[in-house]
């Protein structure tokens, strides 16, 4: 077997962390279009999997002298029934399975073969969910409701709609920039990089909120993010996630003193106390490091508003 280089091994999986990312989102979206329910609840959990897929790979990355990459794979978003949406995922996980087993014949560490094998393992497991899926979701389609269907639901409020929007962008670019910081302070500070991991996996909790409230009213889920702030230093990345956190607590308020329906408005009040603990938490983190001396270290993340999004739109 030729040896692979460093460098096709970082390439190697930062590809496979792209497919994972787009894993992650097209899950997720199609957990969304279910609604409420435990075969949803199963796919999000598969979601959560492959979040742990790509810390893995990424920390791989780090380690190996790359830097991770927050570029998304292709992600299949065609089809318009649950059969559908499982027949693609089965199809995206025996992407991710080739691409694995092909990995497993170029690469020699030990280590890095033995997570690679795990990962494998979990995406043969996560096919055979998909594959029991659709065969759920084809009987469910057949079956005749017991009860008349539900009426459509009435129109989202533009105000509403924009709020979600905003906080579905807003979650997905939080994931990221949280998940890349902890990438690259895991060897400097193994506390901060778990507690960044842990709450991009509490914003892909509001993400969901957000994502199944637009879903429920007939609107599209919107799968594009806000810019990210990637600093390399470990104490402007803290100081660029209170940044973020402040002003995504800033923003949903605003957005609770306009908006109309009240589950809409519910789980935007929820995210916003939730964001307001991670920026205390953040803060407490923070003050553990030195303090930041470079003002080219200083993020500059821009700053949205109520009025602003009205005049975009």
């Amino acid at each position: 077997m030729p040896q692979t280089t460093n460098t096709e091994l970082i390439q190697m999986l930062a590809a496979a962390v792209q497919d994972e990312h787009a894993a992650i989102i097209q899950y997720l979206r199609h957990a969304y279009m279910m609604g409420e329910g435990e075969l949803a609840c199963e796919i999000e959990g598969i979601a959560r999997e492959e979040m742990r897929h790509l810390w893995i790979l990424s920390r791989w990355i780090v380690r190996l002298g790359g830097q991770p990459t927050t570029a998304r794979g292709f992600t299949d978003l065609a089809g318009a029934t649950s059969p559908e949406w499982m027949q693609r995922d089965v199809a995206a996980e025996d992407r991710a399975i080739a691409m694995y087993e092909g990995y497993l014949a170029r690469i020699e560490d030990p280590d890095l073969r033995a997570d690679i094998e795990h990962i494998l393992a979990d995406e043969r497991r996560h096919r055979g969910d998909f594959v029991h899926f659709v065969d759920k979701t084809t009987l469910e389609m057949q079956t005749p409701p017991e009860e008349p269907a539900e009426e459509p639901a009435p129109a989202m409020a533009a105000v509403d709609k924009n709020a979600l929007e905003w906080g579905v962008n807003h979650e997905y670019a939080a994931i990221l920039q949280y998940l890349v910081h902890s990438f690259l302070t895991m060897d400097k500070d193994e506390e901060i990089s778990s507690q960044l991991m842990t709450q991009a996996i509490n914003e892909m909790q509001h993400m969901g909120w957000f994502g199944e409230e637009l879903v429920g009213s007939g609107e599209e889920m919107p799968l594009t993010h806000h810019p990210l702030t990637l600093p390399a230093d470990p104490a402007a990345m803290l100081e660029a996630d209170i940044q973020l956190e402040n002003e995504t607590a800033a923003m949903y308020g605003q957005f609770i003193e306009q908006m109309v329906d009240p589950g809409a408005k519910g789980v935007i009040d929820d995210a916003r106390g939730q964001e307001m603990y991670h920026e205390t938490l953040f803060g407490r983190l923070r003050k553990r490091l030195k303090p930041v001396t470079s003002p080219a270290a200083t993020p500059t993340t821009k700053m949205w508003t109520v009025g602003t999004l009205k005049r975009k739109s």
